[in-house]
């Protein structure tokens, strides 16, 4: 989907905070935030302190303050009747799609949200057609996401070349990508910033590589060869900041590509 401009967000099809809008953005609440966690620590018997458990998060709970303006009675009721329509009862979560200088990498990303309660007040701004609405909107997914996906390429060294693929994590939260191998023998990836590394012995051809499901696949037939993964090999998995990665293989007939594919998400 397109970028959307600086200091305005859109859900449902409703644009706020654009030039002109008679629905302008105070304030969001909650995208800055860390989400509540759900702790596992026990209380140890007799003992000071508490033995500690896993950590995870619970949902994400996002505020917005729109202030709703119509220069006539005609512009302000329809503004508001949009806020309604928007704003109101839903059964499934939908993408509330924001980009905020600073926020989100600088680019344009998403919260999955449904609206939980709105509240706006009955008093004299309104007679004067100004509406400040307060909307209260919960994510079960916890993750902010970016609205475009991340993909680069790299090759293996071929005749004389030895490509690196140089990139910078922007995503608070690891990258899990998918790759895809063209031409590939038993081939290995490995990061030179942190030394991790993933590998296959005996495989070839075109082969997807998906860390998220952990699964190492034909990339045509979808069979699983997760038993030809080498030993000590990690799934790929770019955390925030530097990396730098290569590509060895045994193919002699053309050179082995990949394509690196993934969603940048924060927390």
């Amino acid at each position: 989907m397109a970028e959307l401009d600086d200091w305005t967000c859109e859900y449902g099809g409703l644009v706020i905070g654009a030039p002109d809008s008679a629905i302008s953005l105070v304030a969001v609440d909650g995208l800055l935030s860390l989400p509540d966690m759900r702790t596992a620590d026990l209380a140890l018997v007799q003992r000071h302190g508490l033995y500690p458990g896993d950590d995870y998060m619970g949902g994400r709970a996002v505020t917005l303050t729109l202030e709703v303006y119509g220069s006539t009675r005609e512009e302000f009721t329809e503004a508001l009747n949009a806020v309604y329509a928007t704003f109101g009862y839903a059964e499934r979560e939908r993408p509330l799609r924001f980009r905020f200088p600073g926020v989100a990498g600088d680019r344009t990303a998403f919260v999955n949200v449904r609206t939980r309660k709105r509240s706006a007040p009955l008093d004299l701004n309104f007679a004067h057609r100004v509406c400040n609405v307060a909307v209260e909107l919960f994510a079960t997914d916890p993750y902010i996401y970016r609205d475009a996906l991340t993909t680069y390429s790299l090759s293996a060294p071929w005749q004389g070349s030895d490509p690196k693929l140089r990139f910078s994590l922007a995503g608070s939260v690891p990258a899990l990508p998918v790759v895809k191998l063209v031409n590939a023998k038993d081939c290995v990836i490995k990061d030179e910033v942190t030394g991790l590394w993933f590998g296959m012995t005996n495989l070839a051809g075109g082969l997807t590589i998906d860390s998220q499901a952990q699964a190492l696949t034909a990339t045509a037939s979808g069979s699983n060869f997760n038993d030809r993964i080498t030993a000590g090999s990690t799934w790929p998995e770019f955390a925030f900041g530097d990396h730098r990665l290569s590509i060895t293989t045994l193919a002699v007939n053309a050179p082995t590509t990949a394509e690196f594919t993934w969603r940048d998400r924060w927390v």
